[in-house]
């Protein structure tokens, strides 16, 4: 297993989730896992993969997506430094359910499958660790079918950029070009094109190449509600 430098464990540290585990699943979590680094476009892992363990990001963004018979790409969602995934298959050993790539150059901390099973077996107790890990994802996922069933186009926009923001406490760009925004909210491109710009004239965010920067919180919340 490869050490994790100092800078890397701190990444790890300011997690949501792992920064209120437990002292021991903390260490038993970095002393058993290895990193793994990814180039930009390359897959982690592909729909209908065997479970393998779960991942932290300690670099880069990965992207979370399903492709139809067609090849269209549908984004769910993008996981930036310092997110776990990759829990659903410890609970079921089912199959992955989704296909996960490096949107940019990416590193990873991983922990094996078979290494979980056995700290689960020894401390049958941190099942309900893991669980608080996958009820965070299903929070998400209700308030995203919420948000698309009930809110305008740019309601949805505004809620889709505060909750990928939230993901890294609103302190670094996010890497999504437009038409990833568009499938991830299922617009189309030029109705998101017109919302971003409005954003940008209210000063809410910034646009760069394939990123977006929220500027304004609170605005982008007055908008979103």
């Amino acid at each position: 297993m490869s050490a994790l430098t100092k800078k890397q464990i701190n990444i790890i540290e300011k997690g949501p989730w792992f920064e209120s585990r437990c002292e021991h699943l903390k260490q038993f979590l970095l002393a058993n896992g290895k990193c793994v680094s990814l180039n930009a476009h390359e897959s982690l892992f592909l729909r209908g993969d065997a479970h393998d363990g779960i991942y932290v990001v300690l670099s880069g963004v990965m992207r979370i997506s399903g492709v139809n018979s067609n090849g269209k790409e549908a984004v769910l969602s993008f996981i930036d430094a310092s997110l776990w995934f990759g829990e659903v298959t410890l609970f079921d050993k089912g199959l992955r359910t989704h296909d996960v790539y490096a949107q940019t150059d990416a590193q990873l901390f991983y922990v094996p499958q078979r290494s979980l099973e056995q700290l689960l077996s020894k401390h049958p107790e941190y099942w309900q660790e893991f669980g608080l890990l996958l009820a965070q994802k299903l929070r998400l996922m209700f308030s995203s079918m919420e948000d698309h069933a009930l809110h305008s186009a740019e309601q949805k926009v505004c809620n889709r950029l505060l909750m990928l923001s939230e993901q890294t406490n609103f302190s670094a760009p996010l890497a999504l070009s437009q038409q990833q925004l568009a499938d991830m909210t299922y617009l189309t491109r030029q109705t998101i094109n017109q919302i971003l710009q409005k954003l940008v004239k209210k000063n809410a965010i910034s646009l760069g190449y394939q990123c977006i920067t929220v500027l304004d919180v609170s605005k982008l919340q007055a908008l979103a509600s």
